[in-house]
């Protein structure tokens, strides 16, 4: 029986448009060795997207599953991610495992007494 594939909504945001074209190229290796259907990839150049837009997105695009390489951005938020689209039905997958954020280092202009 040959119905229609689970649809996948992939997700990527990166530095470098090498950094890009290789999240996109595991996106879609990852959607074909599944058999799932490739709807869109989103491309967050911008780091401007919200979890929000990106459930409505896969909402829209009747997704089943929303995949997420663990180099790009939102991957930092997979768990909140997940929960969210989670309440729609829609499962994420995350390739690899996230970055981890970046620290911050403040450096303090006052020196301590001696």
């Amino acid at each position: 029986m040959n119905g229609p594939r689970p649809v996948a909504l992939g997700y990527i945001a990166a530095h470098t448009g090498a950094q890009a074209q290789e999240q996109r190229e595991a996106v879609t290796a990852y959607v074909q060795a599944e058999g799932l259907a490739l709807a869109d990839v989103l491309d967050d150049t911008r780091d401007g997207l919200t979890i929000s837009q990106v459930t409505e997105t896969a909402r829209h695009h009747q997704a089943n599953v929303v995949v997420v390489p663990g180099s790009a951005r939102l991957a930092e938020a997979y768990t909140r991610l997940a929960f969210e689209l989670e309440k729609h039905g829609v499962r994420c997958t995350l390739l690899g495992e996230a970055r981890t954020p970046r620290r911050v280092r403040v450096l303090s202009s006052v020196r301590p007494r001696s």
